[in-house]
């Protein structure tokens, strides 16, 4: 494919020194001569030293989540992300383990001056990501950069972006790096956290043996932020889905439990399920600012 101009460029940093990166083409550059060339599918191979790029999302499992998000169930979850996302602070919507990037469009379709830089150590995922729609968005001239740019990074190392160069960043079903947000993170941005609740998806974890949500995790994730934030507004969305057999694949196969599942007994659970089966799903986002 043809490299124009990276989006959100200016966010971005070399992940070696912390330089500013510029654009000859395909290749991006810091003053310190480390070099880094675009992927042909259209992501920047952005690595920290040191990190790890094996635990990324399969194949499988990108086209998975990918069927499963165009379906339009987690809708009302994109959309709630996007509301909490929206500030007056300046930068980039950032989404360290943006997956395929459908949060991060939906709240760059939500805020349509700002840019994105969706990072994920997935190679599949960004594929994906790089090409993303943003549904409802502003004609640019031709040639001008698209708004969302997608990064290969390591969430647990430090990120290729500039300290406060994100005006709100998105954390969605995803581990964080609670020091790495707060030091991209404008003074004034807001982090926005999607967490599953104890009972969501309850039907298929009882009926397919998935993997739970663990009780303590709020109070884990209030423990892991409450250093650097607090918390502003949190919103508990429940509501019921009606999936096909077809649909439960997807939903399963876009998630952890695909790793550890034998893939003849889920075949044949699946089987035993109802047609439609009717799924409960539970989430709360809970948007928060750094502390003074």
């Amino acid at each position: 494919m043809t490299h124009g101009p990276l989006p959100a460029l200016d966010a971005l940093a070399c992940p070696n020194c912390g330089g500013a990166l510029a654009q000859d083409g395909r290749r991006l550059s810091c003053p310190e001569g480390h070099s880094f060339d675009l992927a042909k599918q259209g992501y920047a191979p952005l690595l920290a030293p040191g990190s790890n790029a094996t635990t990324g999302d399969t194949a499988d499992q990108v086209a998975a989540r990918e069927d499963f998000l165009e379906s339009g169930v987690y809708d009302p979850l994109m959309a709630a992300v996007a509301a909490a996302a929206r500030t007056d602070a300046p930068g980039v919507l950032a989404e360290p383990g943006c997956g395929t990037g459908h949060y991060l469009a939906a709240a760059l379709a939500a805020d349509p001056d700002r840019y994105g830089v969706g990072l994920d150590t997935s190679k599949y995922a960004l594929r994906r990501c790089a090409r993303r729609e943003i549904p409802d968005a502003p004609r640019r001239d031709p040639g001008s950069p698209g708004r969302l740019a997608a990064v290969l990074a390591d969430a647990w190392q430090r990120l290729p972006m500039r300290d406060g160069a994100a005006a709100a960043v998105l954390n969605v079903f995803a581990p964080r790096n609670a020091d790495e947000i707060a030091r991209v993170l404008h003074p004034g941005g807001v982090l926005v956290v999607l967490t599953p609740r104890q009972d969501h998806l309850r039907e298929l974890v009882d009926a397919l043996d998935l993997l739970s949500v663990d009780p303590a995790k709020p109070q884990r994730t209030a423990d892991q932020l409450g250093a650097s934030f607090e918390a502003e507004r949190t919103d508990e969305l429940r509501y019921p889905i009606e999936l096909a057999r077809t649909d439960v694949h997807r939903l399963v196969g876009m998630g952890p439990s695909a790793r550890h599942l034998d893939p003849g007994a889920l075949a044949a659970a699946v089987a035993a399920l109802p047609e439609p089966v009717t799924v409960t799903v539970s989430a709360t986002v809970t948007r928060w600012r750094a502390k003074a």
